[in-house]
């Protein structure tokens, strides 16, 4: 069995094991990842990456630690999976500022390689709740927005460090990064007035307490 293929078990035992399904669909959990993981391919990810890519939520969700992933994938593996595990808890306070302690804590924590897994998932993401849930798509584009702008915009993003030192050099965004954009800016396109509005009081409520912190 591949490496992938091991994580790829692991995984969809951790999230089957919690009852996890796709908020929308109800399909296992392990859809997302797996797709997550097939984007980090199609950009040129590492195998390390596809499994952090299938690792991505195991902690947050599950019942798996950090330990156990560094234990079964290795140190870089276990590395990846934690700078992409969200930190904030209910107790930290309403979903805005649980939002900005999480990007704070993602701004500090992804390298070139974490950020291209970190867009894949947005871009997963990102498509299922425009298809699906247009008042939540408000929200979450918003979200997504702030994110791209503080997370990924003249940041190194890439597998290979010589790719991105050469498409730094050339001026060129890199194609994953262009990829969601696009999709959040069509999703904003999207939203019926009524949720523009949601939109527009959501950013300005997120933008506020981000340059607050």
């Amino acid at each position: 069995m591949s490496s992938v293929s091991k994580a790829f078990m692991f995984a969809a035992g951790a999230h089957g094991g919690v009852g996890q399904k796709r908020k929308y669909t109800g399909e296992d959990y392990i859809h997302h990842p797996d797709s997550v993981r097939s984007i980090v391919a199609w950009y040129g990810g590492t195998v390390e990456m596809q499994i952090a890519a299938l690792l991505h939520d195991v902690v947050e969700d599950t019942h798996v630690t950090i330990e156990m992933v560094r234990e079964h994938f290795g140190e870089r593996v276990a590395e990846m999976v934690l700078a992409l595990t969200n930190i904030a808890k209910p107790e930290d306070g309403n979903r805005v500022q649980r939002f900005v302690i999480n990007v704070l804590e993602l701004s500090q924590s992804l390298d070139m390689q974490t950020r291209m897994i970190k867009l894949a998932d947005l871009l997963d993401n990102t498509s299922s709740i425009v298809d699906r849930d247009p008042e939540f798509s408000a929200i979450y584009l918003a979200e997504k927005e702030l994110m791209l702008k503080v997370l990924f915009e003249n940041k190194e993003i890439g597998a290979d460090q010589r790719v991105v030192d050469l498409l730094e050099k050339k001026g060129i965004e890199h194609a994953l990064l262009i990829k969601a954009r696009d999709v959040v800016v069509e999703g904003i396109a999207s939203l019926q007035p009524v949720h523009m509005k949601r939109f527009e009081k959501h950013k300005a409520l997120i933008w506020g307490a981000w340059e607050s912190a």
